[in-house]
């Protein structure tokens, strides 16, 4: 069993060989002047970036999404897929109907504030109470949200 009052030896190693690099810089330094300094550091330098590398171009399991064909996918709107979400609610959720009625509400108060068109099927479904829809309805209204312009930030 280890003395744990006594300090690793590994540790003890590294600050050896870490005050004998530091000695070997200052020899060569006085030796042979700063250019010897800078000889050293490129060194290094080199050495790191040999040594460092290679870990960082292991493949790591994650789905970049800059990677050629990633770039085609449109990610929806905050609002629109919170909408996407309440057309397949989970068992029981009662309250999708009209929550699905709250956020179509907000999405178009949000992009159209001075109101929207009164022929609008998105119109006549927010004046009327919250229904079910379906996927072709739902999809006729989120198509009318993207087409309304976004409102300005100030």
């Amino acid at each position: 069993m280890a003395d744990p009052r006594r300090p690793a030896s590994g540790g003890r190693r590294s600050w050896l060989l870490t005050g004998a690099l530091l000695v070997l810089v200052v020899v060569l330094v006085l030796a042979r002047g700063p250019v010897a300094l800078l000889a050293a550091a490129s060194v290094a330098l080199i050495a790191a970036f040999v040594i460092g590398l290679p870990p960082l171009l292991r493949p790591d399991g994650i789905d970049w999404d800059w990677r050629p064909g990633r770039a085609d996918e449109v990610v929806p709107e905050p609002g629109i897929a919170a909408i996407r979400r309440l057309l397949a609610p989970a068992k029981g959720d009662d309250e999708a109907v009209a929550r699905l009625h709250e956020v179509l509400g907000a999405v178009a108060a949000d992009r159209a504030p001075r109101g929207l068109p009164e022929d609008s099927r998105l119109a006549a479904y927010l004046a009327g109470p919250p229904r079910s829809l379906s996927t072709d309805e739902v999809d006729a209204l989120v198509t009318e949200l993207e087409a309304l312009s976004p409102k300005e930030s100030p």
